[in-house]
C-alpha cells in the first residue's frame, strides 16, 4: 500500500525549489505566497527534515533536496502527462518542450523572436526555465539549455553562436561628447555588470581590460554605477545613464529602435554560446525542431554570429 504523500505540498516545493522564490512559485501555483509556504511547512513536518536553508530572506535548497528536485520535476511531469491522457488520446496531446536560458538572453533575444516558433509548431507546449547563476541552471530539469559554458555534466554540447562585446550609450549621450568615439570613452560615465557570482565561464571584458586594448587610459576606470545582471545594465544605458560594454546578442534589439547606438569599436575577441542537452534524454522530434529554428534564428540575427 503506498504512503498517502501531501501532492498539493510536493508541487509548492518543486515550483519553490525551481524558480528560488516562493512568490514565483505562488504565482505560476495561482496561490498567495502564504499558503505556498504553509504547504512546505506541511511537507516539512511530514517528512521531519529541512528542504530549504533561509538566510538574508533568501532560500536555498538543502544538499538533500536539491539531489531529489530533479526526479521530482519528472515524476510530476509524468503524473501531468498521464491525465491529460485521459481526456483525449495521445495523438490529439501537444508535445511538451522544456528549455532552459539565462533571464538576460531569455528576456532580450528569445522573446522577441519566441513568437515565431509558436506559431511554426503550435504542436509544441513550450516552458522556458530562466535562471541566473551556472549553479541554478545545472540544477533544473530542463530538456535543452543554452549556455555560454561548457559544462562538465553529461550532458551533448553543440556550438550555437558568439556575440561580440561593444560600447553602446544613447544618442543623447553620444552627441553630449561630439559623437567622438575617443572622447565618449575617455569622459563618459562608464556603467559596469559585476559577472564573477554567477559562475559563467563567457569571456566578458570589463572596461579595463577593454580601455587597455585601445590604448586609453581613465584613473577613474573603477568608478561609475554597478549592477549583478546584464538587464538592469542595460536598463541604465537605455536611461542615460553612462557608456556599457554591452553584450551584442543582449542590444540588438535597442541598437536596431534606435535608443541606442555603438559607441566606439567592439572588443576583439567574442563569447560563445552552446546548445546542451542530456545523453540521457530522448532526442524528440520537439527537441529536433526547436533546435533547427533557433540555428535558424541565429543566421539572421544582424549582431551575432553562427557556429
Amino acid at each position: 500500500m503506498r504512503k498517502r504523500v501531501p501532492l498539493n505540498a510536493i508541487r509548492a516545493f518543486e515550483a519553490v525549489a525551481r524558480h528560488a522564490s516562493v512568490a514565483k512559485a505562488a504565482e505560476e501555483l495561482c496561490v498567495t505566497p502564504t499558503a505556498v509556504s504553509h504547504q512546505i511547512k506541511l511537507l516539512e513536518d511530514f517528512l521531519q527534515t529541512e528542504l530549504f536553508l533561509r538566510r538574508n530572506s533568501r532560500i536555498y535548497l538543502t544538499s538533500e533536496s536539491s539531489a531529489t528536485l530533479s526526479k521530482i520535476s519528472q515524476a510530476l511531469d509524468l503524473i501531468d502527462d498521464s491525465v491529460r491522457t485521459l481526456g483525449g488520446t495521445q495523438e490529439n496531446l501537444h508535445a511538451r518542450l522544456t528549455v532552459g536560458a539565462s533571464t538576460s538572453f531569455a528576456s532580450f533575444w528569445l522573446m522577441p523572436r519566441l513568437r515565431k516558433f509558436i506559431e511554426s509548431v503550435p504542436e509544441i507546449d513550450l516552458c522556458l526555465h530562466t535562471f541566473i547563476s551556472r549553479k541554478e541552471a545545472e540544477t533544473q530539469d530542463s530538456d535543452l539549455r543554452i549556455c555560454n559554458w561548457q559544462s562538465h555534466l553529461d550532458w551533448k554540447i553543440e556550438p550555437l553562436m558568439e556575440e561580440e562585446n561593444l560600447p553602446v550609450c544613447t544618442p543623447e549621450l553620444a552627441r553630449r561628447h561630439g559623437n567622438d568615439p575617443a572622447k565618449l570613452l575617455a569622459n563618459a560615465p562608464l556603467i559596469h555588470v559585476d559577472r564573477s557570482h554567477l559562475g559563467y565561464e563567457g569571456n566578458y571584458p570589463d572596461w579595463s581590460r577593454y580601455l587597455e586594448e585601445y590604448g586609453i587610459q581613465r584613473p577613474d576606470v573603477m568608478n561609475g554605477p554597478r549592477f549583478n545582471q546584464a538587464g538592469t545594465a542595460i536598463e541604465a544605458a537605455r536611461a542615460g545613464v553612462g557608456l556599457l560594454l554591452g553584450r551584442s546578442l543582449l542590444v540588438e534589439q535597442f541598437i536596431d529602435n534606435g535608443e541606442l547606438v555603438m559607441a566606439a569599436e567592439c572588443y576583439p575577441e567574442r563569447s560563445p554560446y552552446y546548445l546542451l542537452s542530456s545523453w540521457k534524454t530522448t532526442q524528440n522530434d520537439a527537441m529536433r525542431q526547436f533546435r533547427d529554428w533557433i540555428v535558424e534564428a541565429v543566421s539572421s540575427s544582424r549582431m551575432v554570429h553562427a557556429l
